[in-house]
């Protein structure tokens, strides 16, 4: 059963509702175009299964630009006690992203690989992005570089549908956005952050199971400062960039208090409400 027979307009409705949780990043692809490229380059990673399909099965990826940031305090700031949640961001889109599939999936049987998974598990969402044609990869640094938002969007989750996917081969490749003076600074960036950071600890902070330091933090966000494009318009709030490499939570009540004060004008100023004081 394909997708569209559950409802033609199921991919549309499950994008906008992404969207709107801050979550702007939905790529179809077909496994196959994956698993292709998987074995092609001899890569150390399992294929995506695919429910059996041979002509592979409707994936999407998903991910967010700094969109996601202010849907996620609006949210925070109406929980009834903020502080409590132990992983929010990460609770947050997890709880939205199995919400908006499960309801557009219906019956139809369906498999999430979250970007924080490891072992047969693992989904290289930059090689996803890459075979879908959404972004250019660089494989010395394992940048994702889209077209817009540059270096600034992440990738959670990769979903795979008990559907046929798109049909016909693989788009064509995302060109490479990088110039060769980028190309430079990023190589150097890049040797400065492994400097910097405890390579065992490496892959859980870079996603997102460990904080990180500040000089490891800056260093890794140096990286992403080395792509041009989407840079202006794209980049991570200070605040933003804080929490994705530290997970401290004490940014996120800096980040509530702020988005409150600038709302004040609409409450009584003798009345503070805020269930995280």
């Amino acid at each position: 059963m394909s997708l569209d027979a559950i409802a033609p307009e199921a991919l549309d409705n499950l994008t906008l509702e992404l969207a709107v949780a801050g979550l702007n990043i939905v790529q179809p692809l077909s496994t196959l175009w994956y698993n292709e490229h998987v074995t092609r380059n001899n890569l150390p990673l399992q294929p995506i299964p695919s429910f059996g399909r041979a002509g592979g099965a409707l994936c999407l990826l998903i991910g967010n630009s700094r969109d996601l940031w202010d849907a996620f305090l609006r949210w925070l700031r109406a929980q009834p006690d903020p502080s409590s949640i132990a992983e929010p961001l990460d609770y947050y889109t997890t709880s939205t992203i199995m919400r908006v599939i499960v309801k557009a999936a219906g019956t139809v049987a369906h498999d999430i690989f979250w970007s924080s998974e490891s072992g047969d598990r693992l989904v290289s969402m930059q090689r996803v992005a890459l075979t879908s044609g959404l972004c250019c990869h660089d494989p010395e640094t394992q940048l994702s570089i889209h077209p817009a938002y540059g270096a600034w969007c992440a990738f959670r989750a990769c979903v795979v549908f008990d559907a046929d996917g798109p049909m016909g081969g693989a788009p064509p490749p995302c060109p490479d956005l990088l110039s060769h003076s980028e190309r430079a600074a990023a190589r150097e960036a890049m040797a400065d952050a492994l400097k910097a950071s405890d390579e065992a600890r490496l892959c859980a902070q870079l996603h997102g199971g460990e904080a990180m330091t500040t000089e490891v933090r800056l260093a890794w966000a140096k990286l992403r400062d080395c792509v041009l494009i989407g840079k202006e318009q794209y980049r991570y709030s200070e605040l933003q960039l804080a929490y994705h490499y530290t997970k401290d939570k004490a940014l996120l009540l800096q980040a509530l208090n702020d988005l409150w004060e600038e709302s004040a004008h609409s409450y009584d100023s003798a009345q503070d409400d805020r269930p995280w004081h």
